[in-house]
């Protein structure tokens, strides 16, 4: 549910995991945060990461889909974003966001990129209006309302799921929804919007975003 501190700040109170990977292609060889192990339902080093085993833990339905994705950053060098459900290793299902992007690491190709868990916050957020929550702050909204439509441009997700999306970064990174949603809205107009052609690098813009913004203490 949503929540307000004291000062009337709006908060994401949704716990929401979000994962880092590297992925070399020549040489199939993948690097997990802590967080992607606990998202596919591991211990922490418990495993050793592949591409099969990755794909194991995709559901069935959205396999095909994942095999487009590893193409489409792999073969044809474009950044992507795929939403799809994943089967972790206790037969949970989970509802995940993957994104990456290819950069060149003396001469070899590397993967970058992250994986958001936002099943519980999208479930919260599909319950829980926007409008209603921050009702009380107008410009606060406006600036959420904004930063939404960065997501779902960038993501191709629709409005429930890029409101979650900024409650999960919020939550990861320990800084307020609305300080998030304003950087996100200045990197968007200062960088390259997803309108103006090839969609800048969500990995990229996360990293930009948790550098400058301060950590406050608990997630907003």
């Amino acid at each position: 549910m949503n929540g307000r501190t004291s000062g009337g700040e709006l908060t994401a109170s949704c716990p929401a995991l979000v994962g880092r990977y590297t992925y070399r292609p020549k040489t199939d060889e993948w690097w997990w945060s802590d967080n992607m192990f606990r998202i596919h339902g591991f211990d922490p080093g418990s495993v050793v990461p592949t591409t099969d085993l990755v794909m194991r833990h995709i559901h069935p339905s959205d396999l095909d889909r994942a095999w487009e994705s590893r193409e489409s950053v792999v073969e044809e060098q474009e950044p992507f974003s795929f939403l799809h459900r994943l089967v972790t290793a206790t037969r949970s299902e989970r509802v995940v966001l993957a994104a990456g992007h290819l950069e060149d690491d003396g001469g070899e190709p590397v993967v970058n990129g992250h994986l958001i868990d936002i099943t519980d916050v999208r479930e919260d957020a599909v319950n829980v209006e926007l409008d209603s929550a921050v009702s009380d702050f107008v410009g606060q909204r406006a600036v959420i309302e904004q930063a939404k439509g960065v997501l779902m441009q960038l993501y191709s997700v629709d409005a429930d799921t890029a409101w979650a999306l900024l409650r999960a970064f919020s939550a990861d990174s320990n800084r307020k929804v609305r300080d998030i949603a304003d950087l996100l809205t200045t990197a968007a107009s200062e960088d390259v919007t997803p309108t103006k052609g090839r969609a800048p690098s969500v990995t990229l813009m996360l990293e930009r975003l948790y550098a400058g913004i301060p950590a406050d203490g608990g997630p907003h």
